[in-house]
Parts: C-alpha cells; structure tokens; sequence
C-alpha cells in the first residue's frame, strides 16, 4: 500500500467517483483516468440537466391511477443513483435531500417528496440563493415545518427557525428577535393542489426588525439578508467540504471556498469545482477519510460487481442500516460518518454485503464474479490462475488495490482451503459445474469478505 493512494491517477479517479458519484465500474474509472483530474472534474461537473426525470414517473403514475408508497419513490431513485449517466448530478440532490430536509414522517405525501426531489436535481449546481428561495416555496417543506398555520398574527417560527439553525448560518449567528421577524416575513406562504401559493390576507406586511436591518421584509428578502452575511459562507462550504471531502476542515479551506461562494454570487457549481480541485481533496487525509452511508453502501457495491438489475429490496437494506430515502429521521437530516457504524447498522452491513456476494445469475440483483476475473472469450489469457491473483483482482476492484499483505495471505489462504485453488477450477466454477460448488462459493465468499473489511466501508 503506498503512503498516499491519490498519487495514482487511477486511484483519483476512483476516488473521485466514490465522493462525486456513487463509485465506479472499472470501465468508468478507466475512461476518468485517461483524463487530467482537472478534466476529469470538468467532465463531472458540466453535465446536461435533465429535467424530466421524476416528472415522467408521476405522469405515468398518474395516467395508471397509482399514488406511488414511500418504497416505490425509494426503489425509484436507488435505480437512478445506479444507472445514472450524471453522478455528480445525482449526488448533489442526495447532498441536497440531507440539507433542506423533508421527511416522509411528517409529509405523507409520497408525490410531494418526490416533486421535491426533483427541484433538487434541477437545482444541483445552481445558485444556493435560488434554491434556498425555491426550496421556501417547496409544499413538502412547507407542510414539513408547518408553514401553512404560519399566519400574520400568530406566526409560527418553525421554518424561520430552521432555516438558519440548519439551513443557511448556523447555531450562535441569530438572535430569537430573528426567528420571530423572520417567522412573520414568511407569513401566507402556502400550498394548495400540490402547489405553492401565497395568501396576502394572512400576509404580516407590517414593518420587521431583522439582523439588524429594517423594513417591509418577505420571505426572499429575509434570506438576502443572511445570506449576505459572511457566516453564512463558511457555513454552507463547511457543510459541502464535510459531506464530499473529510470532516473539519482546516481554516485555510473554509476561507479559500467561501471567498469562491461569494464572488461567484452563490455558485455551487464554482464550490464544488474548487472542493474537487483543491489539493486537500487528494490528500492523504481524504482517501477512505469518510464512512460510506448506506445508500452509497449499496449502491456502490452493485456498481463495482457490475449488477445487471438492482434489487428492490436494497431499499429495505439501506433503512436496515439507518437510511431510509425520503424519510430522514430529524430535521436535521442524518448525522453521517461514524453514525453509520454502531454495532446493529454494521452487522446489517455485513449481512447485506454477503447478501450480494451470494447472488446468483437467476435472482432480482444479477452479477458474475467470473466477468469480474476476466472469464470471457476476449479475456481468456488475462484470467487469474491461482488464489493470490484473484484476491488481487478482486482487492483492485473493490479497494484500489490499497488492501494490507496480512489481509491478502488471509484471503489467498482461505480461497485455496480446503484444495489448493488452480486455473482449472475457476474454470469449472465459471462454467457453473456442480463439482466446483465449493470453489464457486469460495470466490464469492472472498467478495463477501473484502466488502466487510473496515476499508470498504470508507469512500
């Protein structure tokens, strides 16, 4: 294992993959590799918004009369976080889904969840000012943090509240005179039929002290106010550079970002390519510096064993170990990184990484680990011939080949157990002959095995 695995191109763009998308397939990290990580970047970064994703589901959905449940809409987006051509794009709304969160728990509207995930996908790399505009303006967070009894006279600070607690400035940057005032400029901001509307009857359009500055304030204008305030940068990149890069952030980057989040008027899009540029990213520090959340769990294990379908029970899964899509459990979103791994989430890990490993070509979630190893007849002479070379193939695959001596012998070990493993047999078990069941199930098991080990669990 070399000091710094980002001194290989291949690792970065391996590693690029796991922050910006959900990992790779061995062809995709080929095709980024052949790239400058620059370039690379850039290939991420400008890809073409599809804006008709979830809207074309909820028309067929309702041309079939169907009102979708929570694990239709959940089994829904795992597909599209698998097959999407636009990881970057995909990511960000998973980013976005965490931030400005919406639960099932309290929403109940499935159809409301998902027209809000789609602004997120619209609005992945936008303006942080437009978003946060439109996402006041969304029914399901509207309904989430109460906002249609926020009315003039009695406002109700709920949305007021968390938008800057947890959405744009943080704990310790307003006052409770802020809440209320802000409460008040969000007055008659509803919804009706799915839609947002505004009723200037309930409107308080009475003059409002907030963060220092008065006057006849609304909504938008509340959030020009804070997010002009140099906290509310650090605050936003902070949040952006735990999530894609490692937690605590040295100053140094705090500054660099938000100096490129103001004079940029707010852009994601130029945060995330200084994120993805900056040399901290390829730091030593940044590699495996994350725990993995389920869903990027999951979803990255079907990628790197190359599934032909996936599994509408990886939804089940993915809640198993404390994620369930659509339905955070606070406000607050998930808490994330070593959250993920307490004793209950890490053996449902486990069981679902042996789960996949155990496949077979028949079932809902298709893989051959043959194809992995190169059993095919454009890659016959490139197949491995003994157990030391498939953990190699396998542990280059999975973990870019960063994996210890004493954790390959181990595996070597185990895969040639009972009978020394030879070509031969990996032949047999590729063909599916009933005589090499226990080869097959040793190949598989070697998977299972390195998909457990703490390293994977780490993007």
């Amino acid at each position: 294992m070399s000091a710094n695995p980002l001194s290989d191109r291949r690792n970065q763009a391996a590693h690029l993959l796991r922050r910006a998308g959900f990992g790779g397939t061995p062809a995709e990290i080929d095709q980024l590799a052949a790239l400058s990580h620059a370039d690379a970047v850039e290939k991420l970064l400008n890809f073409q918004i599809d804006g008709n994703l979830a809207f074309n589901l909820e028309r067929k959905l309702q041309e079939n009369g169907y009102e979708p449940a929570l694990n239709d809409i959940a089994y829904w987006w795992l597909l599209l976080m698998a097959r999407t051509k636009q990881p970057l794009q995909e990511k960000m709304t998973f980013f976005w889904h965490g931030h400005f969160t919406s639960s099932y728990s309290k929403v109940k509207d499935p159809m409301l969840l998902l027209e809000q995930n789609q602004l997120f996908r619209e609005n992945a790399l936008g303006s942080f000012s437009d978003l946060t505009k439109k996402i006041s303006r969304n029914p399901a967070m509207i309904d989430f943090l109460d906002g249609q009894s926020n009315r003039k006279g009695a406002p109700n600070e709920n949305y007021a509240r968390e938008l800057m607690e947890l959405f744009t400035i943080g704990i310790g940057n307003y006052t409770e005179s802020d809440v209320r005032e802000a409460a008040r400029a969000f007055t008659g901001w509803g919804f009706k039929d799915r839609a947002f509307v505004f009723n200037a009857n309930q409107h308080d359009s009475g003059s409002k002290t907030f963060m220092g500055q008065t006057g006849n304030f609304n909504g938008d204008d509340v959030i020009d106010i804070i997010l002009k305030r140099p906290e509310s940068g650090k605050f936003i990149v902070t949040k952006l550079w735990e999530f894609f890069a490692y937690t605590g952030p040295e100053p140094s980057v705090t500054d660099r970002l938000s100096e490129v989040y103001f004079k940029s008027n707010y852009s994601i899009k130029e945060v995330m390519r200084a994120i993805f540029n900056a040399p901290e990213f390829l730091s030593e520090k940044a590699y495996r510096g994350l725990v993995k959340s389920p869903v990027e769990y999951v979803i990255g294990m079907a990628k790197q064993l190359g599934a032909t379908n996936i599994a509408s029970n990886l939804t089940t899964a993915a809640a198993g170990m404390g994620q369930t899509l659509f339905n955070p459990p606070t406000v607050k979103g998930w808490d994330g990184d070593l959250h993920w791994v307490n004793s209950s989430y890490f053996f449902n890990r486990i069981n679902t990484a042996n789960g996949l490993a155990d496949a077979k070509q028949n079932g809902q979630f298709r893989y051959d680990p043959y194809e992995l190893l190169g059993f095919n007849a454009a890659k016959a002479s490139q197949s491995p011939d003994n157990a030391g070379a498939v953990v190699d193939t396998f542990a280059g695959i999975l973990l870019d080949g960063q994996i210890l001596p004493e954790v390959r012998n181990a595996l070597a070990d185990y895969l040639n157990s009972p009978a020394v493993l030879k070509a031969p047999d990996l032949t047999a078990a590729a063909a599916g002959k009933p005589a090499a069941k226990a080869v097959d199930s040793r190949v598989r098991g070697v998977l299972h095995l390195i998909m457990s080990t703490p390293d994977y669990m780490l993007k």
